[in-house]
């Protein structure tokens, strides 16, 4: 995996764009939301809130979805939260 610096000095790279196709990463890919603290606010949502799939919680954060995924198998792995099978109700997505 690759170095924050090495991705700015790979962004740093003036690339001719005649197709107009990106040639580097996106400045979004970049941006992580600290493990911990997702951890604590997906457990307080998932509290407040009962069950939501994993689409509802994702759209309530600015983050990546694999970001998501570790906190959940994280908690999961805790015994905080369990994953279940179900058919989405619209209450699930309320407020999205």
């Amino acid at each position: 995996m690759a170095t924050l610096e090495e991705l700015d000095a790979a962004m740093a790279i003036e690339v001719e764009d005649e197709e107009g196709v990106v040639k580097g990463p996106h400045p979004y890919l970049l941006r992580r939301y600290p493990l911990e603290k997702l951890e604590r606010e997906v457990y307080q949502l998932l509290r407040e809130r009962g069950s939501m799939p994993l689409s509802a919680i994702w759209r309530s954060f600015d983050c990546h979805l694999w970001e998501v995924c570790a906190v959940l198998r994280r908690l999961r792995e805790k015994g905080l939260v369990e994953e279940k099978e179900v058919a989405p109700t619209p209450e699930a997505y309320q407020g999205f």
